[in-house]
């Protein structure tokens, strides 16, 4: 199938940039600007390349900015839809605790939770036919195929576990005849992280957070995968399976057959600037993900709830071969906060070019900085304070991310002036007594790869850098 580019889908967002901004707070914002290989490309064809027809729906916190999760009742319900020219519309005007908006795969109807109500309900894209669907949350839509059956998965009978996670999960029509089922009750599974596989016989989540894994709905079992956020399940028949990292910036992808795993950076993009992102989120065409970033403002310890005006909506494109986001696309432009993303992308306009296609790995285990290890003696280049662990929560332990002046190195090969490295600040809810290291205090470091520890995967890591194109160190004496 002819890929679609991601650029043209640029072209539609950016165009319409100015109609996005809210006429009270935001100025007219320029449209996005093509490298000029893509410019080039776009130039050389009479008329411009069609995007992909793109539905994304997302809430926005008109409080304070900081509802990231939707635990409050400030929240509107937003849309978005390329083909259409109006940019960015309120669907759902008067606030309330609007939660896991969904776009089902018609494209045609949103899904959407309201926690104080402890409801799911449906309604049409324009806003229209309104309707209560079950009690609970809804955790995904799943497209039965060959019968043209749209499910809505509810999570019920919700566990007292934070984050939230529900004992139970049932199925209903989207058509609101009624019927529902029970297709799981093994494991609570938290809400935020339930998607399916394209047969629907197997679901990714957290059974709960932050135990990462792939249920298999049919026999009632699941299989641990590693500990993490924010997983997602491809639903391109394709095994593929992620979970998102504890410094909020990193997939861990898998193959969830063969168990072969790599990461991903997701906080590439311009704009973003190697800064914190979150709600990472699978769209119905595996190519593509969505996601909302940068995270900048807040404490240094917890900046995802922080939120702020600053946080936009990202739809990203993979790689074949799933190695890295290759394009980016900013969707919203505006002085708002926005959280929560689900998008829908055309069945007719789908790359899914991508099945089956796996990054290589190398075969000496190194990269382009040199060795895994190195000891080196380095000095603090500044002063940091050491979060607590009530800031960290609902994480139990932590790592916190330094700059380092390397005054020599004893073992290894490393080319640049500046270190950065990780050590173990909080284990078990208690701050470790060689937590704190102030400006100027010198250490021999044993240090590797950071990625190359897939132990930490899950854990909450604080960084205090801005040293975003250096490669990340773990030091290993630092583990209690």
């Amino acid at each position: 199938m002819t890929r679609t580019p991601l650029f043209a889908l640029s072209l539609l967002l950016g165009g319409i940039a100015a109609a996005c901004a809210s006429p009270e707070s935001s100025p007219a914002m320029e449209p996005t600007v093509l490298s000029p290989a893509l410019a080039a490309e776009v130039n050389a064809e009479a008329p411009a390349p069609r995007g992909p027809h793109v539905r994304v729906v997302w809430t926005r916190d008109v409080g304070d900015g900081t509802d990231v999760i939707s635990f409050g009742n400030q929240l509107t319900l937003m849309g978005y839809d390329s083909d259409d020219g109006a940019g960015e519309r309120v669907l759902l005007e008067q606030p309330a605790g609007y939660a896991r908006p969904l776009v089902s795969a018609s494209g045609e109807e949103i899904v959407f939770s309201v926690r104080e109500e402890a409801a799911v309900y449906a309604m049409e894209w324009d806003g229209t036919g309104r309707r209560r669907i079950a009690d609970g949350f809804g955790l995904t839509v799943w497209p039965e195929p060959g019968s043209g059956v749209e499910w809505v998965y509810v999570g019920d009978d919700q566990a007292p576990t934070d984050p939230p996670s529900y004992r139970s999960v049932y199925r209903y029509r989207l058509d609101a005849t009624g019927e529902r089922e029970l297709v799981w009750d093994a494991q609570p599974v938290s809400g935020d992280s339930f998607q399916l596989s394209a047969d629907g016989r197997y679901a990714g989540g957290l059974f709960p957070w932050p135990d990462a894994g792939v249920a298999d709905l049919q026999t009632g079992t699941w299989t641990a995968i590693g500990d993490g956020c924010w997983t997602s399940f491809a639903g391109d028949g394709s095994d593929l399976f992620w979970y998102f990292d504890g410094s909020h910036r990193s997939l861990t992808m898998v193959d969830a057959k063969t168990d072969q795993r790599w990461q991903v950076g997701i906080n590439t993009a311009p704009g973003i600037d190697g800064f914190e992102v979150y709600h990472p989120r699978w769209t119905n065409d595996s190519r593509f993900l969505v996601m909302t970033g940068p995270y900048t403002v807040g404490r240094r310890d917890n900046k995802i709830r922080g939120g702020g005006d600053q946080v936009e909506i990202w739809l990203g494109q993979f790689s074949a071969d799933f190695s890295q986001v290759e394009e980016w696309t900013q969707v919203t432009h505006n002085d708002a906060p926005d959280f929560y993303p689900d998008a829908w992308i055309a069945p007719g306009d789908r790359t899914m070019a991508s099945a089956g296609g796996r990054p290589v790995a190398n075969a000496d285990g190194t990269d382009d900085q040199g060795s895994q290890r190195l000891v080196v003696e380095a000095r603090v280049r500044s002063d940091v304070t050491v979060p607590t662990p009530e800031s960290i929560a609902p994480y139990t332990n932590g790592l916190q991310a330094l700059e380092y002046d390397v005054l020599e190195l004893v073992e290894g090969r490393y080319d640049e002036d500046i270190l950065v490295v990780a050590h173990w600040i909080i284990r078990d809810r208690e701050v470790l007594q060689d937590a704190e290291r102030p400006r100027g205090s010198t250490h021999r470091l044993t240090v590797e790869l950071y990625e190359s520890h897939p132990e930490l995967e899950g854990e909450r890591l604080v960084m205090d850098s801005t040293a975003f194109t250096l490669p990340l160190y773990y030091e290993l004496d630092s583990a209690p």
